[in-house]
């Protein structure tokens, strides 16, 4: 019996017959479609370093001011129909895109587990993220209580954060979820928060062999579900707390929809088992079984980073998870680069104008 057969059996008293005589409406993995995938070739790889070494990225706000020629860079070592893909990402229905092969710096630290390196330690593979996210149109940000004066955030193991299930934690499973879903999302308005992201990128710096990122297209979730499901999930019975990356206890939003579906089809979603909380027996089932379907076979889609690949998702689309490992502490356990990207600037709140890039959250 699966999870949502179970789930399923024990609501049916309360929730009515409807329920239980359900059964998942099809599976996905006749449909479903490869992650598509950008390779960056060995001559690719070498002029753009050659590029990037004449573009010292030192920190995020020279970064950033060098996004333009970074861009131009790219489109000028990447072949024209590569260069196309990902100026068409945006508005693609896929949710994903895979870059494998950029340039890394020669002497990588070790993977930092108290004290997170300079960004003036890694300045080629920071020039290659956003180059990549310039190319895409999106804006680098980072957020209040996660990053302090950087875009670009160190996801590795840290010994005070084992437990603890954030892109610091690594014992703990970090379960299927929206990253920043307390913020406003696309189809919101910006008020006193800024923005919940749309993009997510994460570039293997160092890679663990059993420890991929499993991501899911919300969309291939609901086709699984009836459309009671997505009904309930649409209504404002939901309350959702920040993440515990962020420092700041309690809820942030009450009473709030989990999901949105414009006029035209297009999803918004701010899923996070760890962070979200039903406010309804019905909402309560619905939250459960499109849980149990977002961790099902035919949805999840594991992807190894190894060092140089870089993994780009529509954060408000997508939803994405790890399995908890040990961290052996020796310098080479798994680290990646995480960064955010906000289509909109203007939805981006500044803390300090002289860092306009770290956001109220």
């Amino acid at each position: 019996m699966t999870k949502m057969e179970k789930i399923i059996g024990a609501s049916t008293t309360s929730l009515g017959e409807q329920i239980r005589d359900w059964r998942p409406s099809h599976s996905a993995s006749s449909t479903r479609q490869a992650i598509p995938q950008i390779h960056i070739s060995f001559q690719e790889q070498q002029a753009l370093r050659a590029g990037l070494a004449s573009l010292a990225v030192t920190d995020s706000l020279s970064g950033i001011r060098h996004m333009p020629a970074l861009g131009q860079l790219l489109e000028s070592v990447l072949c024209s129909e590569k260069i196309e893909r990902l100026r068409n990402f945006p508005k693609a229905p896929e949710e994903a895109m895979i870059v494998r092969g950029l340039p890394l710096d020669s002497h990588l630290p070790a993977t930092p587990y108290d004290m997170a390196p300079g960004i003036e330690q890694l300045p080629l593979v920071a020039g290659a993220i956003l180059a990549v996210l310039q190319t895409l149109q999106t804006h680098p940000v980072a957020y209040e209580g996660e990053n302090d004066d950087t875009v670009f955030r160190h996801v590795s193991p840290k010994r005070q954060c084992e437990a603890e299930k954030s892109s610091y934690g690594s014992r703990m499973d970090l379960c299927m979820h929206v990253d920043n879903p307390h913020l406003p999302l696309t189809c919101e308005p910006v008020s006193a928060l800024s923005a919940c992201p749309e993009y997510l990128c994460l570039t293997g710096l160092r890679c663990e062999l059993d420890v991929p990122t499993r991501i899911v297209a919300i969309s291939e979730v609901l086709a699984m579900l009836p459309a009671w499901v997505e009904t309930a999930l649409s209504q404002p019975q939901f309350d959702i707390r920040r993440p515990v990356s962020f420092g700041k206890p309690g809820n942030v939003l009450e009473q709030v929809p989990l999901l949105y579906k414009s006029a035209t089809g297009e999803l918004f979603c701010r899923y996070n088992k760890a962070s979200v909380t039903a406010t309804g027996a019905i909402a309560n089932l619905a939250l459960q079984l499109f849980e149990a379907a977002a961790n099902h076979p035919d949805v999840v889609r594991p992807v190894l980073l190894q060092a140089g690949d870089m993994l780009i998702f529509k954060n408000q689309q997508t939803l994405h998870a790890r399995e908890g490992f040990t961290p052996r502490y020796d310098g080479r356990d798994r680290w990646l680069l995480r960064v955010f990207g906000v289509n909109d600037p203007a939805r981006v709140l500044a803390l300090n104008p002289q860092q306009p890039f770290i956001a109220r959250a």
